[in-house]
């Protein structure tokens, strides 16, 4: 089963598309020819295209090409008109709107978040810079255990995910559950506790970072974040289909996890990043964070020459590639330069997979290189 499954009864919330629809005209790509792309990896060998969705337990897989549909597939549970989870992938709508508004200076970068949300003065997050909390450098103590997915409340100083399952809904009738366990996101977010080292030394990966983004942005905006993804950018990018974001039990989105669309959409988004998003923004975040915090982190050390910048994974390179992941493999990789996109949704039983991971990132990097030589408009 996988994470988002166990939360039974989420409430969700319709995010409007708008406008027409964008065309996605073929782009004259013979499909034969990419499913058998060779995709390698050092660790792990040889494969295909073919080969990756399958050991992925992918859905679907979406791959643009200067605008046009280069390759389009559906595996088991997938279907052109089924809005799949994004998980994590919707970290990275989160921080294409906070990293507007702080390029429009609604969001000082420098700020420390307990000034800026009083709330949070006495947590963990208090001291942090709102670039910490963008970047994932913040020293908190929580710990991102997808193990820990169903279980009990800890009762350690350390938050385990299974506490923050908790908080978005999660229900344990068999389990002892303290009265004082937080219930919702925000209460969960007041509770966490300061880590061991300072802030901006280390990058770990935590949901609950985005969520405080997110309550800034909200703050910054004046607006509700269902209200802000569809005005910003669900309503210009052409969708076909609404989208859907779930809510905690007190009806705050789940900013960091809570978006479900078509792949098609997912795809869209990508397209039209560069048109939806300032200059100036697109460049900085495709400029990247710091390489050697994100190896300090040791969480995903596996992904050479990576950074993380404003809730993107940044691959690095000379085509500086912009790439969103979550949980059981699902996947957007964005190369303007290249004038590529990739959007994958999968099903596989493990929310974390290091081979899943060096292959999806193999085969985005492979059909980049293959489109320099398909067909141009």
């Amino acid at each position: 089963m996988e994470v988002g499954e166990r939360i039974v009864g989420a409430q969700v919330v319709t995010i409007g598309r708008g406008g027409a629809v964008r065309d996605l005209p073929s782009a004259d790509v013979d499909p034969d020819d990419v499913a058998s792309l060779p995709v390698r990896t050092e660790r792990w060998g040889d494969t295909t295209i073919e080969g990756v969705l399958a050991h992925s337990q992918a859905r679907s897989l979406v791959v643009l090409h200067e605008g046009r549909l280069a390759y389009e597939w559906y595996g088991d549970g997938g279907d052109p008109d089924r809005r799949n989870r994004c998980y994590s992938v919707t970290k990275s709508f989160t921080g294409t709107l906070a990293s507007t508004a702080m390029h429009e200076g609604l969001i000082d970068r420098t700020a420390t978040v307990g000034d800026l949300l009083p709330e949070l003065a006495a947590s963990g997050f208090g001291d942090a810079t709102v670039g910490d909390v963008a970047d994932m450098t913040v020293s908190i103590g929580y710990d991102e255990d997808y193990a820990d997915a169903g279980q009990a409340p800890s009762g350690e100083p350390t938050f385990g995910f299974g506490d923050y399952m908790l908080a978005l809904g999660l229900e344990l009738p068999d389990a002892v559950v303290p009265g004082d366990a937080p219930r919702t996101i925000r209460d969960f977010l007041a509770a966490v506790r300061p880590g061991r080292g300072p802030h901006g030394e280390v990058f770990m990966y935590a949901t609950p970072c985005t969520d405080v983004l997110g309550w800034l942005l909200e703050q910054a905006r004046g607006m509700a974040y269902p209200d802000l993804l569809a005005e910003a950018i669900w309503s210009r990018i052409g969708a076909e289909h609404d989208a859907r974001l779930s809510l905690d039990p007190a009806g705050t989105p789940t900013l960091g996890a809570g978006l479900a669309v078509t792949t098609r959409d997912l795809a869209r988004f990508g397209l039209a990043l560069g048109e939806i998003t300032p200059v100036d923004v697109l460049d900085d975040i495709r400029d990247g964070g710091d390489r050697e915090v994100f190896q300090r982190g040791g969480q995903y050390d596996y992904l050479s020459g990576y950074s993380y910048h404003d809730q993107w994974w940044l691959p690095g390179g000379p085509s500086r590639p912009l790439s969103a992941w979550g949980i059981h493999g699902q996947v957007l990789w964005v190369d303007p330069d290249a004038g590529v996109v990739v959007a994958t949704h999968c099903g596989g039983p493990d929310p974390s997979d290091q081979r899943r991971d060096v292959e999806q990132d193999a085969m985005c990097r492979a059909l980049t290189v293959a489109a320099a030589h398909w067909p141009t408009t």
